[in-house]
């Protein structure tokens, strides 16, 4: 069975029971919910790069929403982090209430367009490693789909935003040498706030939202 999805006032509507189980994936105590994904589950269907990264420079910003429109589609954490460019503090996120230590095969959405019914995928279970930082780390992006924005006082950061709908996912780092010690052709670290992500798992029909509730800031 495939529900409609929707959010209002941050309650989404149309969603399976809590408790049913994603195949291939662990219990959790978060939401999972049973929809149709027509954009690629696989991982590996994604190209990767061979040695510079795959950042745009611009946004595409064909998925537009007025504030009060975001405001009621986003739960209060998804508003402040995707549309006021807030951040959750480091480690706050591990499984089940993030994704920072999360490592299941799949992919990650914009969790912004996902509320307004586009999907938009901007990382996969393949391009995420350990970084220890505190934070869903990634060393590359799905291609078009991610762009930075410079920031003038900080020469290693950049901010990182989703082309389509603008929202805020958090920062890519350079220079840190990660790369040397995990083997990534890229010397990136995505810095991804887990409440921007929408997980779709490679094997089954369900999606998990983080259930991190806490202050950000």
């Amino acid at each position: 069975v495939t529900f409609a999805l929707s959010q209002r006032n941050g309650v989404i509507m149309g969603a399976c029971s809590a408790k049913a189980e994603l195949p291939g994936v662990p219990a959790m105590n978060g939401i999972k919910l049973f929809v149709s994904i027509s954009s690629s589950r696989n991982p590996d269907s994604y190209t990767l790069p061979d040695g510079t990264g795959q950042l745009s420079q611009r946004a595409i910003n064909d998925i537009r929403r007025s504030d009060a429109e975001w405001k009621a589609l986003l739960s209060p954490n998804e508003y402040q982090i995707l549309r006021k460019k807030a951040s959750e503090p480091r480690h706050s996120t591990k499984w089940p209430k993030g994704f920072e230590d999360f490592y299941q095969p799949g992919v990650y959405f914009c969790g912004s367009c996902f509320a307004a019914g586009a999907e938009t995928p901007l990382y996969t279970s393949t391009m995420k490693f350990e970084s220890s930082h505190g934070s869903p780390s990634f060393w590359t992006n799905v291609k078009g789909n991610v762009y930075e924005k410079r920031e003038k006082n900080h020469r290693c950061r950049s901010e990182v935003l989703c082309t389509r709908c603008n929202g805020h996912l958090g920062h890519v780092f350079r220079g840190e040498g990660l790369f040397l010690a995990h083997g990534h052709p890229t010397d990136e670290r995505h810095s991804v706030n887990s409440t921007c992500l929408v997980f779709v798992p490679a094997e089954g029909r369900g999606v998990v939202k983080p259930t991190y509730k806490g202050l950000v800031f």
